[in-house]
């Protein structure tokens, strides 16, 4: 995870534009969470609670994953925390998000409350039609390096989020999906598939984890082989993540797509 940036430490200039958007400072709180934002952090003001994730404007990748969130914020407002302002300067690229109050980390664990929670968020999900205004990637055109043509079982005309994991779900009154750095036109079912594998990582066997999968309409409507090749591409997709920065958390995920890519070959056809 790169080092965080503190308040303290930001140009004065961005602070006082930043102040503009959301209020005079009070305090604010670091976040330890999340792997690729430089600025990561709860910002009290005199005006409310907010969160705020920002990247070097000069850094290609990170600005355009940022970009991303920005446009496709108000499409899926729904199910995530709200986009309330964007600051940019020459060196800074910042989000302002409405602080999730009361929300906390899911527990993916077998037998979690937290569960009929992100059900509930990932059904919202699939009703809510894909923009035509903002340009998205196609869930083929991203993992046909890893399972090549199957890729075309992914396909569909959904919002995807396809990076869901325990720190990008928060649990209140209800969940929220954040970190929507990589939203891609997909079959409606593959966020749930992306939790699936999750689960699978958190301890729930395959089975145990396809049958919650199960309940959400979209992914009991799939494909079998459309599923199985959502299972090959994340097992090849997380051996190349793990071997290219082996970080535990990596490996675990890697494993967990194992399992489950074996699971899916062992049953009959």
């Amino acid at each position: 995870m790169n080092p965080r940036v503190a308040w303290a430490d930001l140009p004065a200039g961005l602070r006082g534009r930043l102040e503009e958007a959301a209020g005079t400072f009070v305090r604010a709180e670091q976040v330890s969470a999340g792997h690729n934002c430089l600025i990561g952090m709860i910002l009290h003001t005199t005006s409310g609670q907010w969160f705020l994730k920002g990247v070097l404007a000069g850094h290609p990748r990170a600005a355009w994953t940022h970009a991303n969130e920005a446009a496709i914020n108000p499409w899926v407002a729904p199910v995530t925390a709200p986009l309330k302002f964007r600051v940019q300067d020459n060196s800074w690229d910042v989000l302002g998000f409405g602080y999730l109050a009361g929300h906390r980390h899911a527990d993916l664990a077998p037998g979690s409350p937290d569960l009929p929670a992100i059900a509930a968020a990932l059904q919202a999900l699939a009703a809510i039609p894909a923009p035509r205004t903002v340009q998205l990637r196609a869930i083929e055109d991203r993992w046909r390096e890893y399972i090549g043509d199957r890729a075309a079982l992914l396909a569909g005309p959904a919002i995807a989020h396809t990076d869901l994991h325990r720190h990008n779900i928060m649990i209140g009154p209800s969940a929220k999906l954040i970190d929507w750095a990589w939203p891609t036109l997909a079959a409606p079912w593959v966020d749930t598939a992306c939790v699936g594998l999750q689960l699978i990582t958190a301890g729930h066997h395959p089975a145990a984890a396809e049958h919650w999968c199960q309940q959400l309409p979209a992914y009991h409507a799939a494909r079998r082989e459309a599923i199985t090749a959502f299972a090959d591409a994340a097992r090849a997709m997380w051996h190349e993540i793990a071997a290219h920065d082996p970080q535990p958390w990596k490996h675990d995920v890697a494993a967990a797509a194992g399992r489950w890519a074996r699971h899916r070959a062992a049953q009959p056809s």
